[in-house]
């Protein structure tokens, strides 16, 4: 049964099988996107990640490991696909401890990703036994399939990772909208909201010496009355001044103070939606990130589809 197992063709499909998922390991893990970079809205390292070589260069070899696992299943048995795909699982898992030092997210992601590949190595072979009339449809409506199953692998891992620490983790995300959109000086922020809140005080005021109570204050000649309508007068007049951003500074000395930021991060903490997304963030989070994966795997397993054709005839002449 062993030397079945391992006879030269089955030895041929576990190497292009761990040899290809190691290649968008190492690609991943080289462009430096993690989940943590993901999770504290760190769009700069973001960008930085996504806009290189070895991200582009993932991008292209993750969906080639599910093309060749569907072009064995189709040429294989399927308790020989399942005992392939679990010595390649093995394999893969020990190089990847000893090359990559993955995290908890990555490892659990990889045993459900292959299982993920079990699931539809089943599915393939049952679907290829029935009978087919186009490779390219049968491989096109499997691998719709499989993008189901690898989002419910990063779905579950996902969770699984960011689930136990959850609370911490939506705190790193406000901390990094923080940082997003104030940065290291509120100015600009305080501005705005100093901005609305004069327009505020403004109307306020308006409708104030608009009322017959101060038209009759503003008749009076008691020195407690010229005094009110005066200052009401000033705090008008002063309303309608545009301020700059360094004046603003000036009224407020201490805006960058540690202090003044804390009590920024407990307004946003307090805004409904974000008390709602610091409850769900596991789920909302991994929302989030699975529809951007399943949107790119839509389209590019509809181009790869055409590659199963290619290692169909490998696998058919290694038979």
């Amino acid at each position: 049964m062993s030397e079945e197992l391992f006879k030269t063709k089955n030895i041929i499909k576990i190497s292009l099988i761990v040899f290809s998922t190691l290649f968008w390991i190492y690609f991943l893990i080289s462009s430096k996107l993690t989940m943590d970079t993901l999770i504290v809205f760190d769009l700069i390292s973001v960008f930085n990640s996504i806009f290189t070589l070895n991200f582009l260069l993932f991008l292209i070899f993750f969906p080639l490991t599910s093309i060749i696992i569907i072009s064995m299943a189709i040429n294989s048995e399927i308790m020989e696909s399942i005992k392939l795909l679990v010595i390649s699982l093995f394999l893969v898992l020990i190089i990847s401890l000893i090359l990559f030092k993955p995290n908890l997210f990555f490892i659990i992601f990889l045993v459900l990703y292959f299982i993920a590949h079990g699931i539809i190595s089943v599915l393939v072979r049952n679907k290829a036994q029935d009978g087919y009339k186009n490779l390219y449809e049968l491989s096109s409506s499997q691998l719709s399939k499989l993008t189901m199953f690898i989002l419910i692998a990063v779905f579950l891992a996902g969770i699984f990772y960011i689930l136990p620490h959850q609370k911490e983790n939506a705190e790193k995300m406000e901390a990094g909208m923080v940082g997003l959109f104030v940065a290291d000086d509120l100015g600009p922020w305080i501005g705005t909201s100093y901005t609305i809140s004069a327009q505020c005080t403004k109307a306020n005021l308006e409708h104030l010496k608009s009322s017959n109570q101060f038209k009759s204050l503003e008749k009076k000649t008691d020195r407690e009355s010229i005094a009110f309508t005066e200052y009401l007068n000033d705090l008008y007049d002063k309303s309608l001044e545009n301020k700059t951003n360094s004046e603003i500074k000036e009224l407020y000395p201490n805006l960058n103070s540690t202090e003044v930021k804390i009590k920024v991060m407990d307004t946003i903490k307090s805004i409904p939606v974000m008390i709602l997304i610091e409850n769900f963030f596991a789920i909302i989070f991994m929302l989030f990130l699975s529809s951007f994966i399943y949107t790119y795997l839509s389209i590019i397993f509809l181009v790869y589809a055409l590659f199963v054709s290619i290692f169909n005839k490998i696998f058919e002449e290694k038979g």
